[in-house]
């Protein structure tokens, strides 16, 4: 069966002109269509494939019934079904592709999601009376959201069912005799069923967020099996072209560019050759402001959990420059109901089968909370770069996917502070012979510690990339003068106080 045309704007016709077959043809194309599926699984299962499909359209256009097709003819081992429906109350206290995130499949593995990221998240925000046009942001974070999963190696399929007003209203009148469609339906029946009030908006939507990497394919679904046999040859040739493709990590050549951030350093300076590693604190005026930075914190949780701002905190750094220290002296001031420190480790095998960002989205802070997370995502452009646990061209589009990622969750409302805990080779050497020589210490001293401090240079190199590549307005890296430990304790909390004034007294953060 030819695949549905797409053209470069998307138009959805009033009246769907039905495709008919009859049973003989039917189950001629769709019988082998089947088998060839099922071989088409068991390739990309072997070559670590992993694919979403996504099903979106009209209510009434027959969704349930494709899945249920593809659930009798996928091995059912190997795939997840993933019914969205509307928010509850911890996808609500997320961003809101947080909740897709973590459903996103393993490599191998098939996800099919029934209903997603733009029905259950664009559309449901919209009020199609007064508005005609999607927001650009809202396209921005879904185009990037898809951009990085198609990076990564993820067969995008996306389907939109089509059927006309009159259809779908056909349609409806038989589903209020299915208690468990309309059970998933409630609350949504009355205003979806406005078609002609969506109907523009779902255009718009359809036609910018169609890419090469992600395209839309439009599926007259009148008459359910020519929709069938369309369906699945669109997921069969998608599938065929993916796994006929070689890997997009082999493809590049040439100098690969890096787009550094809003805040990017200029050419030749140095983050961290412009701190002053001399700053320093007595014990007795270091007691006073961690007493004094204390209660303000104290109280500044307090208000984010009113205001239900969440806040993330990342702390990167050299061995032994004090990140436990910090963490240690942040949570002490913090009501443990509201927070959680994510200390993150090399990734486990399960892990490791999904894209790097993907085991951070369980750990993201809910509204009015707070994640610390005691080294992050940016172990892709540190350890893995520098250990080659990943391409070039892998930890170089990193920089561009995690300024997509933490923009939208400040969009979003979060508050992000980045912390390089910087000391000098004097200073680490110091510390690792004081470790080694304290049997209390000697737990945080390893062979790996002394291995990494041969390479302080590299790792300088690919720190001071890392800032001026990723720090930006809304997410800034500060470096932390860490060789006084009093010192780079104040600043830290005196940072993190000063961020949530901030927030609280503009609240430009807040969420919509």
């Amino acid at each position: 069966m030819p695949q549905e045309d797409r053209p470069s704007g998307i138009t959805l016709p009033d009246h769907v002109s039905s495709r008919e077959l009859d049973d003989d043809q039917y189950h001629a194309i769709h019988d082998s269509q089947r088998t060839r599926l099922g071989e088409l699984q068991r390739k990309a299962h072997n070559l670590a494939l992993p694919v979403v499909i996504l099903f979106e359209g009209w209510y009434g256009s027959g969704i349930s019934m494709m899945v249920r097709d593809l659930n009798r003819t996928l091995d059912p081992r190997g795939f997840s079904y993933h019914p969205i429906a509307a928010p509850g109350p911890l996808a609500r206290d997320h961003h809101f592709l947080w909740r897709f995130w973590i459903r996103t499949p393993a490599k191998g593995r098939i996800a099919i999601f029934d209903r997603g990221w733009y029905a259950r998240t664009i559309l449901d925000r919209m009020d199609p009376r007064s508005e005609s046009r999607v927001s650009g942001p809202h396209v921005d974070e879904i185009l990037g959201f898809e951009r990085a999963l198609a990076d990564s190696g993820v067969a995008l399929v996306k389907i939109f069912l089509h059927i006309s007003k009159k259809e779908q209203k056909q349609r409806l009148k038989g589903l209020k005799k299915d208690p468990l469609t309309m059970g998933y339906l409630e609350g949504d029946l009355d205003r979806y069923i406005k078609y002609r009030e969506y109907h523009r908006l779902v255009e718009d939507l359809l036609t910018r967020t169609s890419t090469d990497f992600s395209p839309w394919h439009v599926i007259d679904a009148a008459e359910k099996k020519y929709t069938t046999v369309t369906v699945f040859d669109t997921i069969t040739r998608r599938l065929e072209e993916a796994i006929g493709e070689p890997a997009k990590v082999n493809t590049h050549t040439g100098k690969l560019q890096i787009n550094r951030g809003k805040n990017q350093s200029q050419k030749g300076s140095s983050a961290l050759g412009g701190a002053d590693l001399t700053l320093s604190l007595d014990r007795t005026e270091y007691d006073l402001r961690m007493n004094s930075l204390g209660k303000a914190l104290a109280e500044c949780q307090i208000r984010l959990y009113q205001e239900k701002i969440p806040l993330i905190l990342v702390f990167e750094g050299w061995d032994a420059a004090g990140k436990g220290g910090n963490i240690m002296r942040v949570t002490r001031s913090l009501n443990p109901r509201g927070y959680a420190v994510m200390p993150v480790g090399p990734p486990d095998a399960g892990e490791r089968a999904h894209h790097y960002l993907w085991r951070f989205f369980p750990a993201l802070p809910a509204r009015g909370h707070i994640t610390i997370f005691d080294r992050s995502w940016y172990g892709r452009v540190l350890v893995e770069r520098i250990e080659g646990l990943c391409t070039e061209d892998e930890w170089t589009r990193a920089y561009r996917e995690i300024r997509e990622f933490e923009g939208s969750l400040v969009k979003d409302g979060a508050i992000i502070r980045k912390f390089w805990l910087h000391i000098d080779r004097d200073e680490q050497l110091r510390r690792f012979r004081e470790r080694e020589a304290d049997p209390s210490k000697q737990w945080k001293i390893t062979e790996e510690d002394w291995r990494n401090r041969g390479r302080w240079d590299e790792y300088k190199e690919a720190v001071e990339q890392m800032i001026q590549c990723t720090s930006t307005p809304e997410a800034p890296w500060v470096v932390v003068e860490a060789n006084d430990k009093y010192y780079s304790r104040v600043k830290t909390l005196q940072v993190i106080v000063d961020a949530i004034d901030r927030c609280l007294a503009n609240r430009s953060c807040s969420p919509e």
